[in-house]
């Protein structure tokens, strides 16, 4: 009986350690896929009270704090938003994986939206050219200011029509998609929202109808 008890001990004894090494094992091991800080924008310098600052990582990060304003994130993307006090603004970004340190100089709130200055195609436009869009393969609206955002090509009734869009620098494109082709004699409609870097925003609505056929 004793040598049982010996066996069961030995056995237990075995198993604890196996399991408090598998502990260990799993608390020391570094997470597959860290957050790392790829950019800022603005990366630094002046930004306006209720401007918006932008963070990319190469990984989606976890624990994502700020000491300054409210951040939301998605994906690989973290956004900072105000409004912040006038003056220097020392930012500090802390995530599960490391801490990011930021200097702004806030001024005054802006308040002047992007505006469109020119474009493929303009609001009321009537009687436009599906082939010549189509040969050209995309739509480009052309903003004030550097922008972010989304746009969408719609038609008339809501549904989109699929084409991909981008928006970079003060410039919008709506890329055609093989198959996707506008058609003559129908009303297309052009939505979304863009933000300047200081956060102002503006709703885009572009109605155009494209010609009937020869």
């Amino acid at each position: 009986m004793t040598k049982l008890f010996r066996s069961l001990a030995l056995l237990l004894t075995g198993l604890l350690a196996v399991s408090m090494l598998a502990g260990c094992s799993e608390d020391t091991a570094e997470d597959p896929f860290p957050a790392n800080f790829v950019s800022a924008t603005p990366p630094g310098g002046e930004i306006a009270a209720n401007g918006t600052i932008t963070i990319n990582f190469d990984n989606p990060p976890l624990d994502v704090t700020v000491n300054v304003g409210t951040v939301t994130f998605s994906g690989k993307t973290a956004t900072i938003t105000g409004p912040f006090t006038p003056g220097p603004l020392a930012l500090t970004l802390r995530w599960a994986d490391g801490i990011q340190a930021l200097n702004y100089i806030v001024t005054a709130p802006c308040c002047s939206p992007p505006h469109i200055i020119g474009g493929t195609v303009k609001d009321g436009d009537i009687d436009v050219d599906p082939e010549v869009i189509n040969s050209d393969g995309k739509i480009v609206i052309e903003f004030t200011e550097e922008v972010t955002g989304n746009i969408a090509l719609q038609t008339e009734g809501g549904d989109d029509v699929g084409w991909i869009a981008k928006v970079a620098g003060n410039i919008g494109t709506l890329a055609l998609v093989k198959g996707r082709e506008l058609i003559n004699e129908t009303v297309y409609v052009i939505v979304g929202k863009v933000t300047t870097t200081e956060g102002n925003a503006t709703d885009i609505k572009i109605t155009f109808v494209t010609k009937g056929k020869a």
